[in-house]
């Protein structure tokens, strides 16, 4: 049952790593280009406002991958 459930969990931070990836490829609002108003509750936002948009499509990029590759490590940990 853990190893199910550690499984699942590494899974959908790979899903998550994709979705970041798609959606800042896509040119989704609330990852490229969020609004300013909601920077004191939104990391993306917050980003923006300090380093510009094009450091915020940098680090949807990074954010995705690092997901992908620690959803992969894990995945690896716990089938072996």
């Amino acid at each position: 049952m853990r190893v199910l459930f550690e499984s699942l969990v590494c899974i959908l931070i790979i899903f998550l790593g994709i979705i970041e990836i798609y959606g800042t490829n896509k040119k989704w609002p609330m990852l490229v280009d969020p609004p300013k108003k909601f920077s004191h509750v939104y990391s993306h936002s917050l980003l923006k406002k300090y380093f510009g948009q094009k450091f915020l499509i940098f680090y949807n990029y990074f954010l995705g991958f690092s997901f992908i590759s620690f959803g992969c490590y894990g995945l690896w940990l716990v089938i072996n």
